[in-house]
């Protein structure tokens, strides 16, 4: 399966990421300052899919109850979590059951462990809300119909 088919998927149905089940009941497309869209897929598992279409970059993310400061090292599960990237965009678009409103502005970092885990927390910049989310990169091959 490929990027496009995720995006293109309905509200309602389910795709099998990483022998995963993803049924998508929300997608919101975030126009990043430099003008890039990123989108975030959320199934009814409080998981997300990041999606990068033009780097093809997919990150599944289990959301997590823990509150996370943000830093330059972040001590989770007994693992450390070094500052990697970060970056803020607007959302554009929501359709179904997202986390976001459209036209909210949402600035992310990303934490990396030596394992190649990230830890990313978003920041509602309008409300000052922050949700954290644990993940992998997953590859379009680990994606399949169900």
């Amino acid at each position: 399966m490929k990027i496009s088919d995720l995006l293109a998927m309905e509200l309602g149905e389910s795709v099998s990421v990483a022998n995963e089940p993803f049924t998508k009941i929300g997608q919101a497309e975030i126009t990043l300052d430099d003008g890039t869209a990123m989108f975030w897929l959320y199934d009814d598992e409080d998981n997300m899919l990041s999606v990068a279409p033009k780097e093809d970059e997919i990150v599944l993310f289990h959301q997590i109850t823990e509150e996370i400061e943000p830093s330059e090292v972040i001590l989770f599960q007994n693992k450390e979590y070094e500052f990697s990237y970060e970056d803020a965009g607007v959302v554009k678009q929501v359709d179904g059951d997202a986390l976001l409103e459209e036209e909210d502005r949402n600035g992310f970092s990303d934490y990396q462990s030596k394992d190649g885990e990230t830890l990313r927390v978003i920041t509602n910049e309008n409300s000052g809300e922050a949700v954290a989310y644990f993940g992998r990169v997953v590859a379009e091959d680990d994606l399949s119909e169900i």
